[in-house]
């Protein structure tokens, strides 16, 4: 296993390059380049090293238990959640974002709901950001922040924000939170058949490609951000399904993530929660299509914000509105 994740990450180190200050382009000033397809079944589903879960967390779980423990979101400016990713350097600390409205910005907050730290992206587009995902950039962890809110459906061209994972947060709430500056990179795309509104993205831990599941009161589409794709174009997504979505979910997906082993993904609504199982044998991009379970959630007063916990041995939701609950749940019975 060691062996096989060392070629995974040697792979990808050649295929993502390191991540610099920029500024985005936007979508009418560079060229467009089509996504190439990428066969992910073939790869090692793992995360990198330094966050890779064990054999067990890969396991599927009978069931997931709620944490009593839970935390609140103390910050005032925290008021519009809408997305959430547990760190892969330090197990308990979260990194989370507002909606649109807010500068283009994230903070990190720890299990009990405090504020730790807060980074800015200067210059960085901040139209509508609606989720956030962990994944793999060269031989380091990167956080992916979607800026692909719309609401009206009038945009001519979306972001996903790339940036290192801070290397160092604080043990403890600061009394005085300084915010810190972040280089980043900008992956500016377009859909193949004109505007979507979106709030869910998931990064594949081994491939790096990026998934964006529309959010609609029909079907769902699914379209993939190859890892392969130019920080000096605009990529147009390439569509590879409809997303299974059973009628009892309420159709509108607030939110999504990927496992760290990359065979399990969660999809969210604001009233439901579904874990869907990639089957043995079967390529990646065939698990938006099986039929999944619902899971444990609680009702949340609009609940767009799921991930999965680093180890794979659970997730955790948040709702927007002021001093949300951090709802954690654990894996029972794996």
């Amino acid at each position: 296993m060691r062996r096989k994740l060392l070629l995974a990450s040697a792979l990808l180190l050649a295929a993502c390059g390191d991540a610099k200050p920029t500024r985005d382009a936007g979508p009418d000033d560079v060229p467009v380049v089509d996504a190439a397809p990428t066969d992910a079944a073939t790869a090692d589903a793992r995360a990198p090293d330094g966050g890779a879960p064990s054999d067990a967390a890969c396991a599927t779980c009978v069931d997931y238990a709620l944490d009593p423990a839970r935390g609140r979101v103390a910050s005032a400016a925290l008021g519009e959640l809408s997305g959430v990713v547990e760190s892969r350097r330090r197990r308990g600390v979260f990194f989370v974002h507002n909606d649109s409205g807010d500068s283009a910005r994230f903070f990190a907050v720890d299990e009990r709901g405090a504020l730790l730290a807060e980074y800015h992206l200067r210059g960085a587009p901040s139209v509508d950001w609606e989720d956030v995902a962990a994944g793999p950039c060269g031989a380091d962890t990167c956080l992916f922040l979607g800026d692909i809110g719309d609401n009206d459906m009038v945009r001519t061209g979306y972001t996903v924000l790339r940036v290192r994972e801070p290397a160092a947060v604080p043990d403890t709430a600061p009394a005085t939170v300084t915010p810190v500056e972040l280089p980043w990179e900008a992956l500016a795309f377009r859909y193949p058949d004109g505007a979507h509104n979106a709030e869910a993205l998931l990064a594949h831990p081994a491939t790096g490609d990026l998934y964006v599941i529309t959010k609609t009161t029909g079907d769902s589409e699914v379209f993939r951000l190859p890892a392969s794709a130019r920080t000096d174009a605009t990529t147009t997504l390439a569509r590879v399904a409809t997303l299974n979505l059973p009628p009892s979910g309420a159709a509108l997906v607030t939110g999504a993530d990927m496992h760290p082993c990359a065979a399990r993904i969660l999809v969210r609504t604001y009233v439901r929660l579904f874990e869907y199982e990639l089957p043995p044998g079967q390529p990646f991009e065939a698990i938006f299509t099986v039929d999944p379970r619902e899971v444990p959630v609680l009702a949340e007063r609009q609940g767009e914000a799921v991930g999965w916990r680093a180890d794979g041995r659970g997730y955790v939701t948040v709702s927007e509105g002021a001093n949300p609950t951090l709802n954690r749940f654990a894996c029972a019975n794996p």
